[in-house]
């Protein structure tokens, strides 16, 4: 899989950003490597510390590069992508510690970034998704606030109710019921009963009160379309500013293909478009 989309990529031209950088963010005695993305722009800009998708399992800096590269150019923002550890060698909660080390480290060197101390976000597609809900929930109970969290076709749900979606008997691309089921069991590992709380499962965290504004975008023809939804409601009913933006046509995880398909690339450029508003302050909720 690796080998295919990095072959593909060689042949399709890459988003365009003025500089990359590896790093490994270090806090406390944690070391996460990372990928920075900067921007053309150039003065104090948003920082957005990005989680890539696979279930947990999958996924890399490297193949999300072409991810971050966009996000950076649309969004004119500092991107930092983390190379989070991976189930099933590394189950939970490791990848949740690697998203709140690299956030705390992002926040507490914006500066050296190039970014704006009153503007760090979180974002994530998929698995990524849930890790950015769940730092944002992290931060708040530490006192600790960010700017925004934008969550793409977000699994927010580790005990979600996985016969249901089966009873559907719906064809949902890239994403059946029954992966689900395994991507759970894999991130768990001897942990399953921790799947009915937050972090893993953000939706069922006690309180959402505090968190960042938000903007959610959801798939019409994916099996984490009606919790990404109520995950909206969720942060609605608790006060916090949220927009949901759910493209019918689109299946999980479109995010990335942006560069096969034109419908996936209009839906990723509204997401970037609204994100870019949402962090300076010009939401058309």
């Amino acid at each position: 899989m690796r080998l295919g989309i990095m072959a593909a990529r060689e042949r399709t031209p890459m988003p365009q950003v003025r500089a990359i950088e590896d790093a490994v963010a270090c806090y406390a005695d944690s070391r996460v490597p990372v990928r920075i993305y900067r921007p053309t722009a150039t003065g104090p800009l948003p920082t957005v510390v990005f989680f890539h998708g696979g279930g947990f399992v999958l996924g890399s800096v490297e193949l999300m590069d072409d991810v971050a590269r966009k996000l950076c150019r649309d969004i004119d923002a500092v991107i930092v992508s983390v190379d989070y550890r991976l189930a099933p060698e590394h189950p939970y909660p490791a990848a949740h510690d690697d998203a709140l080390t690299v956030t705390l480290w992002a926040i507490e060197n914006v500066a050296v970034l190039g970014g704006d101390a009153a503007c760090v976000a979180v974002a994530g597609e998929s698995a990524g998704g849930n890790l950015a809900a769940s730092t944002t929930l992290a931060l708040r109970d530490r006192g600790q606030a960010l700017a925004a969290q934008l969550l793409i076709v977000p699994g927010v749900d580790m005990a979600r109710d996985v016969a249901a979606l089966k009873r559907l008997q719906r064809d949902f691309p890239m994403l059946a019921p029954q992966d689900l089921e395994d991507i759970v069991r894999l991130y768990m590992g001897d942990r399953m009963g921790d799947a009915e709380h937050s972090p893993p499962s953000p939706l069922r965290a006690d309180s959402h009160a505090g968190l960042p504004p938000a903007l959610i975008a959801v798939a019409g023809h994916d099996a984490l379309c009606a919790e990404g939804r109520a995950y909206a409601e969720c942060l609605a009913e608790s006060g916090v500013p949220v927009r949901l933006l759910q493209f019918d046509d689109m299946f999980h995880p479109f995010f990335a293909f942006f560069e096969a398909s034109s419908s996936a690339r209009r839906a990723n450029d509204e997401i970037c478009r609204e994100f870019s508003r949402l962090l300076r302050g010009q939401s058309s909720r």
